[in-house]
Parts: structure tokens; C-alpha cells; sequence
């Protein structure tokens, strides 16, 4: 009977991670597709429409609403499974490291609305938002990988995680030559704000993009 009960108690605890990861994978995939939103924003903003510039924040917006109201499921789920799963607080740990990269993605979206069409424009200055942008996706689609990794190879996911961090390094050495570039180019003390207040940003959000896949190895080690 003892016997009987440890294989209903296993089968149990793996239903239970399996719906919990389902909804932190469903998370990170709005975080992804929210992400995928700076690239357009800032087409938009070269090309001078305020209105296609507004929707794309407000998509992203959307998007964070969608992962609040996902977390609020995980925990839910959570706190029905109570001990019956034993690492529920690295899950957890997890959701909210992912839902945090959101403040940081609603930062960028905001400070690249400022941006005058001429900054836009720049031929520099886009070289440097556009390249810390299109890294940032890239580090945040290994991200997505390495939670939709976590309900099949746990191995593979530390791995795309290792990914993610050494996309952050790159962001960071990159970051500081295109500040460096920024002060030495900029032609007003207004331009030269906004331009490093927008790369800041995206620094910033692949700093918490780190922070969740730190969270997601922890998460791995205990599958």
C-alpha cells in the first residue's frame, strides 16, 4: 500500500510541475513577443508616426497585463499543490524574475518614444539602438528556450541559459562604447539625455533578463 501511495505522491508532483512550468512558459512567451515590439517602435519613431508609436506601447503594455494576470495564476496553482511540489518557491522565484524583466521593457518603450525623428535617424545612434536591441531579443528568445526547455531537458535548459548570460556580457561591453560615442556625437545636452537614457534602458532590461535566467538554472538544478 506504502508503495502504492509513493507512486500516486510522484505522479502527482510531476502533474503539478508540469502545469506550473506551462504557465511560466506561457509568461516568458509574452515577454518575447513584447520585446519583439521595441524593434517596430523604433522604426516607427525614425519614420515619425506618433500613432503606430502608441500602439506598440501599448501592445507591450498589454503583454505585461497578460503575464500579471498569469502569475496570479501560477500562484494560485501553487498554493493548491501546496508541498506536493518541493521547489514551488524556485518557481515562483522564477515568475517573478520573468514578469520583472517587464518594467524594464516598458522603460525602453517609453524613453524610445521620446527620441526625436532627427536622433532617430541618425545613422550612429540607430546602429547603437538597433544592434543593444536586436542582442536583447536575441537574449531573451535563448531566455524562452531555456523555460521551454525546463519540462524536457533541464540539462538543455542551463545551457541556453549560460547563452543568455554571455549575451549580456556583450551588451554591456557594447553599451559603454556606444555611451562613450554618444557624448562625444551628441549636438545638445537634450539630445545627448535622451539618446543615453534609451541605451541605459535596454541595459537595464538585459540585466533582469540575466537575473531570470539565473532563476531558470536554479529552477533546472531542482528538476
Amino acid at each position: 500500500m506504502r508503495g502504492a501511495q509513493g507512486v500516486s505522491g510522484q505522479e502527482g508532483e510531476t502533474q503539478a510541475r508540469r502545469r506550473t512550468v506551462v504557465v511560466l512558459q506561457d509568461e516568458m512567451r509574452r515577454v518575447l513577443d513584447a520585446a519583439r515590439v521595441l524593434l517596430d517602435e523604433y522604426n516607427w519613431v525614425a519614420k515619425g508616426d506618433k500613432n503606430q508609436v502608441a500602439a506598440a506601447m501599448e501592445r507591450v503594455r498589454q503583454a505585461e497585463m497578460d503575464v500579471v494576470t498569469l502569475r496570479s495564476a501560477l500562484i494560485r496553482e501553487l498554493s493548491q499543490v501546496g508541498t506536493l511540489l518541493v521547489n514551488r518557491e524556485d518557481v515562483l522565484r522564477a515568475a517573478f524574475a520573468v514578469e520583472g524583466i517587464f518594467g524594464h521593457l516598458n522603460g525602453v518603450a517609453f524613453k524610445m518614444s521620446q527620441l526625436k525623428t532627427s536622433s532617430a535617424r541618425n545613422k550612429k545612434y540607430k546602429e547603437a539602438i538597433t544592434e543593444l536591441l536586436g542582442l536583447m531579443v536575441d537574449g531573451i528568445s535563448k531566455l524562452n528556450e531555456s523555460v521551454r526547455a525546463l519540462s524536457i531537458n533541464p540539462e538543455q535548459s542551463i545551457q541556453m541559459a549560460a547563452l543568455v548570460q554571455r549575451i549580456e556580457s556583450s551588451i554591456d561591453g557594447k553599451y559603454r562604447g556606444y555611451i562613450a560615442m554618444t557624448m562625444r556625437i551628441a549636438s545638445n545636452v537634450k539630445e545627448l539625455i535622451v539618446v543615453k537614457e534609451v541605451l541605459e534602458a535596454i541595459e537595464n532590461c538585459s540585466d533582469a533578463m540575466l537575473g531570470a535566467a539565473d532563476a531558470s538554472t536554479i529552477l533546472a538544478l531542482g528538476l
